[in-house]
């Protein structure tokens, strides 16, 4: 047989099945490569949310907050105030993080999980740190080691982030420090 018709078959029984184009092929087609890019943005746009909640948790982490406005809004809302904190706004959330790192040092965290959905980050997350300054005057350093889970919820509006929403062990991180029944605070050596 001819290798010219060998090569000729395929294409005669692809034209002649619907292989070519259609007004209903072009249109499938066309949402099919939409529906593509919109993917990829909406995918893009959570990865931007999740460079952002970890940068807003290494800020908390390290103590650093310069360069915060860049992911953070004017108008931020904690819905986890920090007791004796009565700033608001960013500058509520650099206060905090003033406190926080003031209160403990050696702070580690690791990753558990972290996952983004329409306008929100949560974040999982295992906090270690040392509570080596006063929490606030009634709650003076104790040197013991805190070990504890936490979870974040970020809502971003704009690309920057505008609410937080916390849960710590605090319980346990209590007990561990020895401000309430529970663990003994680890002892000094």
């Amino acid at each position: 047989m001819n290798k010219h018709l060998l090569l000729a078959l395929p294409l005669a029984l692809l034209v002649a099945c619907g292989g070519g184009s259609s007004p209903e092929h072009d249109k499938m087609m066309a949402d099919h490569k939409a529906m593509m890019v919109a993917d990829s943005t909406n995918n893009a746009a959570k990865d931007q949310m999740k460079q952002a909640t970890q940068r807003f948790l290494d800020a908390w982490w390290s103590g650093k907050t310069d360069g915060l406005e860049e992911i953070v809004a004017d108008n931020y809302v904690s819905h986890m105030a920090m007791p004796g904190v009565t700033s608001t706004g960013i500058q509520q959330l650099k206060d905090m993080i003033a406190v926080s790192n003031a209160s403990f040092t050696e702070s580690k965290a690791e990753d558990l999980h972290m996952t983004a959905e329409g306008d929100r980050v949560i974040a999982h997350y295992r906090w270690k740190a040392k509570n080596t300054g006063a929490m606030d005057p009634s709650m003076p350093a104790t040197n013991a080691p805190v070990d504890v889970y936490s979870v974040d919820i970020l809502r971003f509006e704009n690309g920057k982030i505008v609410e937080h929403w916390g849960y710590m062990e605090e319980m346990k991180m209590m007990e561990q420090l020895g401000m309430m029944g529970g663990a003994e605070p680890a002892k000094k050596k």
